[in-house]
């Protein structure tokens, strides 16, 4: 015996929040999807019981050959459950389910990361997926770009990072809760006027190191964010320098480097600008690592 072909019968308003989400994970995962819009409530017992009969311009559907083609129809939520396409989904005999379903089997077994919004953006990726990308974690990231598309691209990590707002439409609270990645907040930073120095909580604060403060003030708060996030998932200080080293291309390595003498440092070729400076187990070599 051959198992048909996976296919999903989408119905769902063509202007339904978050469709466009949907059809970008669905094309993605290379799931084969026709869409059909859900009938209107005329139309809907009209054709119920002699719809092989009628012309099909009569019908608000795909001709009914593609229809026996679909191996599961998904639903979005409407407010007639009965309504026309539902009966043909059962006429012809195969599976139905919400499209809230549909995703929670989707992400069923996935490590979910959700991206907060508004997001900041690095080489066309959100700026979590691109740190993380570069660490080797190769997360599947969904997201919404600055143009207002949807973009999907999947990758063989565990990883998926999914926009907070388009979760909370979509998927169950108890799913969220349940594949949300759990992680013990142990990274921290402190922004000075002349750079942000991130520390990590390890008997007491260690020092990790400093970066630029970043070039768009209103986006910063969301960039500490995201870089403590992946000191917390474990990825090294050193894979974050690099992979937003595309930054800050006229500054060399030393122009970073923490020194601690005599209770105060100095940071190298900056005119002999004073910095803070803490306890010598706060600062950890650079030219160690």
């Amino acid at each position: 015996m051959v198992w048909p072909k996976r296919k999903i019968q989408l119905v769902a308003s063509s202007a339904a929040p978050g469709i466009d989400g949907v059809r970008a994970v669905l094309n993605g995962i290379q799931l084969e999807f026709s869409e059909v819009e859900p009938a209107t409530e005329d139309l809907s017992r009209e054709f119920s019981e002699s719809w092989f009969e009628k012309p099909f311009d009569c019908t608000p559907s795909s001709p009914p050959e593609e229809l026996g083609i679909a191996t599961e129809w998904v639903f979005w939520p409407e407010e007639k459950p009965d309504d026309f396409w539902r009966e043909k989904a059962l006429e012809l005999g195969v599976n139905q389910q919400s499209i809230q379903s549909f995703i929670h089997n989707i992400l069923d077994d996935e490590l979910i990361i959700p991206l907060s919004e508004p997001m900041v953006f690095l080489d066309g990726r959100p700026l979590l997926g691109h740190l993380l990308n570069g660490a080797g974690f190769e997360p599947t990231i969904l997201w919404l770009t600055t143009d207002g598309k949807w973009k999907f691209e999947r990758r063989q990590g565990l990883h998926w990072l999914i926009p907070e707002s388009w979760l909370a439409d979509l998927v169950e609270e108890n799913l969220l809760k349940r594949g949300t990645v759990q992680v013990e907040k142990k990274a921290t930073w402190v922004v000075r006027e002349t750079g942000i120095d991130f520390y990590r909580e390890q008997e007491g604060l260690k020092f990790l190191g400093q970066m630029p403060r970043w070039l768009e003030p209103t986006e910063e708060q969301v960039v500490c964010q995201d870089i403590a996030m992946c000191i917390d998932l474990g990825v090294s200080w050193l894979d974050i320098r690099l992979a937003l080293s595309s930054l800050w291309k006229s500054q060399i390595m030393t122009d970073n480097l923490r020194w601690n003498k005599d209770d105060f440092g100095w940071n190298a070729r900056a005119c002999g600008e004073r910095l803070p400076a803490g306890p010598p187990e706060y600062v950890e070599d650079w030219w160690a690592r």
